[in-house]
């Protein structure tokens, strides 16, 4: 869900997106299944993050709102960074207990 916001806010601040958009566009997104990501697209619209746009036949398109970009610059963008801090940490460990053996 951090991801989809995240996608929004660099890509989606003038401009409203297609949720094909943001799936195939989110690399970790992309191993969800379409239900879930349905379920935090309407979680994040449920919670005022994201507005629905407009519809074009069966294709919504997704705008980040002023409050999801207070809440990405707040909190998202500092725990992405820290998550991505700590997978990296986590893998130079992993590579460097490998060599050892």
């Amino acid at each position: 869900m951090l991801s989809i916001l995240e996608y929004l806010y660099v890509n989606a601040r003038r401009m409203a997106l297609s949720k094909y958009n943001v799936v195939t566009n989110t690399s970790s997104i992309k191993k969800q299944r379409p239900d879930r990501v349905n379920i935090m697209m309407d979680t994040l619209e449920n919670n005022g993050f994201i507005t629905l746009e407009n519809i074009l036949s069966n294709v919504k398109y997704y705008k980040i709102t002023e409050k999801g970009i207070e809440a990405y610059e707040k909190w998202v963008k500092h725990f992405l960074e820290f998550a991505a801090t700590a997978n990296t940490a986590t893998r130079a460990n992993n590579s460097n207990n490998e060599k050892q053996l």
